[in-house]
C-alpha cells in the first residue's frame, strides 16, 4: 500500500525544495522540530489542513490540500533579508508543479506570514509560505489526477 496521499505530497513539496542555495539539504518534514544551530537556516515542510468533498467523478473526492514550507533563520541584522531570499528561493522552486505518484500537481501561492521566537530557545524568525494544491482521489492512498 502506498502512503496517503498528503505524504506523498509532502514528500514531493520536501524533495523540491531540497538544495536550495541558502537551506541546502535542511529541509525537515515536520512543523515542528526542535533546531539546532546546525540546522539554521532551514525549512519545515508540513501539510496543514485539507478540505475535502465528493466530485462528481466517479465518486472521487476532491482534496484542497494546504501545504506551509517555513524558513527559519537566525536572528541578526539581515533577518528579514534572509526570510526574504529563502522566501524567493522556495517560490520559484515551487513554481510549476511538483509530481506525486508520477502525475504533476500544481501548487498556488497563497501567501506568507512572518514569526519570531517560534521554533527554539535561541532567537529566530520564521516565514511561513503557504501553498494550496488541489487533488482527486480515489482512496487515501491513489492520486487519479491533479
Amino acid at each position: 500500500m502506498a502512503a496517503h496521499v498528503r505524504r506523498q505530497l509532502r514528500e514531493a513539496v520536501a524533495g523540491a525544495v531540497t538544495g536550495l542555495t541558502t537551506t541546502g539539504s535542511r529541509v525537515f518534514q515536520t512543523r515542528h522540530y526542535p533546531l539546532a544551530d546546525s540546522d539554521l537556516p532551514c525549512l519545515l515542510v508540513s501539510t496543514a489542513r485539507e478540505e475535502s468533498e465528493y466530485a462528481q467523478l466517479d465518486g472521487a473526492l476532491e482534496r484542497i490540500e494546504f501545504v506551509e514550507v517555513i524558513g527559519v533563520a537566525k536572528e541578526g541584522a539581515d533577518l528579514d533579508d534572509k526570510l526574504d531570499l529563502i522566501a524567493q528561493e522556495v517560490e520559484v522552486a515551487l513554481t510549476g508543479a511538483v509530481t506525486v505518484s508520477g502525475i504533476g500537481v500544481r501548487l498556488d501561492y497563497k501567501g506568507a506570514d512572518y514569526e519570531f521566537d517560534a521554533f527554539t530557545d535561541k532567537p529566530v524568525g520564521a516565514l511561513r509560505l503557504r501553498f494550496e494544491a488541489r487533488l482527486w482521489t480515489s482512496a487515501p492512498d491513489t492520486l487519479l489526477n491533479a
